[in-house]
C-alpha cells in the first residue's frame, strides 16, 4: 500500500475479475460522460484484455474502492501501435502523486514487439502534455475541438471544447517511404525529424482510376466527433468525401478527422480534394497503418475554440500556428469552388 499526501492506495495490474471496478473510477472523475465508453462496460474490458489488446492498471484505497485507472490499448488500425489512455483519478486523489504513479506502472509494463506508442494530451491544461514530453514524445498532430469542455470538472463551468495533442514514441523502423502533399510537404517533414529516418517522396499522382476506398470509423457520439482512417484510397474517393460530410452532417458532428495513409503518391490529390472542401490539416499520424498517415480535419457549424488551448512545447505552439492558417486558406479554396 503506497501513501501519497496522507491518501493511501495499491496499484495493482487490471484482471477480468475487476473490471467492473473501473467504471467507478470514471463515474468519480466524470459522472456518466466520459467520451470513450469502454470503460463503463465490463464485457468489453474483460474481452479486450482476454485479447490481447488492452493492458491496464487499477488503483484501489484501503477499503477496496477504485480511485484510479491507466491503460495501454491497441486502438490504431495497426495493431502494433499502442495507446496510453484512461488516465482518471478520484477527486479526493487529485492533489496526490497517484496520477503519476499510474503513468509510472504503465509505462514500466513489458508490451510485445510494436511499432511505437502513442497518447492524445488534452490541451486545456499542460499536465498531461508535460508527462508525454519529458517520457521523450515527440508531438505529432494537433485535433481541435475534439471533446466537450464539461466533461471535465475543472471545466465545468468553462464554454468550448477540448482540443487533443497527439504525440509519439517511434520503437521499429519505418518499412516504406512517405509521400509527401506539396501543401504539407514542409511541415510534415519537420514533425518526422524528431523520429526514426524516413524516406520522403512526392505525392504528385492523380487519383486511382480503379479501386474502391478501404477505411475504418470511430464515432463518438456524446462527444459527437468522429474518426476515420483510410488505409486506401480508391476511384470512389469523390463520392466517399461527399458522403462523410453528408454523413457528419445528419450525425451533428462537430469534429471530423481523416487521417490518410501517406504510402501512395496519389495522397496529394486526395488532400487537395478535401482542403477544396474546407478540410485542413491536423498532423503527422507516425505508423497509424504501419505506414505513416497524414491527418486532416474539420470543425462542422462552428469555429474551432482556440482560446482555450494550452500548449506546452514549442512545435506544439508553431503546428496551431499553421493549422490556423491552413484553416483560413482551405476556406478560402471552399468557398471559391
Amino acid at each position: 500500500m503506497t501513501s501519497g499526501d496522507d491518501k493511501a492506495y495499491e496499484i495493482m495490474p487490471l484482471t477480468a475479475e475487476d473490471a467492473g471496478l473501473v467504471g467507478g473510477v470514471f463515474r468519480a472523475a466524470y459522472g456518466d460522460g466520459y467520451p470513450y465508453t469502454e470503460v463503463y462496460q465490463p464485457e468489453k474490458l474483460r474481452s479486450e484484455l482476454r485479447e490481447g489488446r488492452l493492458i491496464a492498471f487499477l488503483a484501489v484505497d484501503p477499503a477496496g474502492r477504485p480511485v484510479g485507472y491507466f491503460a495501454q490499448a491497441k486502438t490504431a488500425p495497426n495493431p502494433r501501435l499502442w495507446e496510453e489512455k484512461g488516465l482518471a483519478v478520484a477527486p479526493e486523489y487529485g492533489h496526490t502523486q497517484l496520477a503519476l504513479a499510474l503513468v509510472s506502472r504503465v509505462r514500466g509494463s513489458i508490451l510485445p514487439a510494436h511499432d511505437g506508442i502513442f497518447s492524445t494530451a488534452v490541451c486545456h491544461h499542460y499536465f498531461s502534455q508535460v508527462v508525454c514530453a519529458k517520457g521523450g514524445r515527440s508531438d505529432c498532430a494537433l485535433g481541435l475541438d475534439q471533446l466537450e469542455g464539461n466533461v471535465f470538472r475543472e471545466r465545468a463551468a468553462a464554454a468550448g471544447r477540448v482540443a487533443l495533442l497527439l504525440n509519439f514514441s517511434e520503437h521499429s523502423a519505418p518499412p516504406a517511404p512517405v509521400y509527401l502533399p506539396p501543401e504539407y510537404a514542409v511541415i510534415l517533414r519537420r514533425l518526422a525529424k524528431p523520429l526514426r529516418p524516413r524516406v520522403f517522396r512526392p505525392a504528385d499522382a492523380p487519383l486511382p482510376v480503379s479501386g474502391l476506398t478501404v477505411r475504418v470509423d470511430s464515432y463518438y457520439e456524446s462527444a459527437r466527433t468522429w474518426t476515420v482512417s483510410v488505409r486506401k484510397v480508391g476511384a470512389d474517393w469523390p463520392a466517399v468525401l461527399e458522403k462523410l460530410l453528408l454523413q457528419a452532417a445528419r450525425r451533428g458532428v462537430i469534429s471530423l478527422q481523416v487521417t490518410i495513409n501517406a504510402d501512395r503518391p496519389s495522397l496529394g490529390a486526395a488532400i487537395a480534394l478535401m482542403r477544396r472542401r474546407g478540410f485542413f490539416f491536423g498532423g503527422l499520424a507516425p505508423r497509424w497503418f504501419g505506414t505513416d498517415g497524414v491527418m486532416l480535419q474539420k470543425v462542422l457549424g462552428k469555429d474551432p475554440d482556440y482560446d482555450g488551448i494550452r500548449l506546452y512545447t514549442t512545435t506544439a505552439r508553431e503546428l496551431l500556428a499553421f493549422i490556423r492558417a491552413d484553416r483560413d486558406a482551405a476556406n478560402l479554396l471552399a468557398a471559391a469552388k
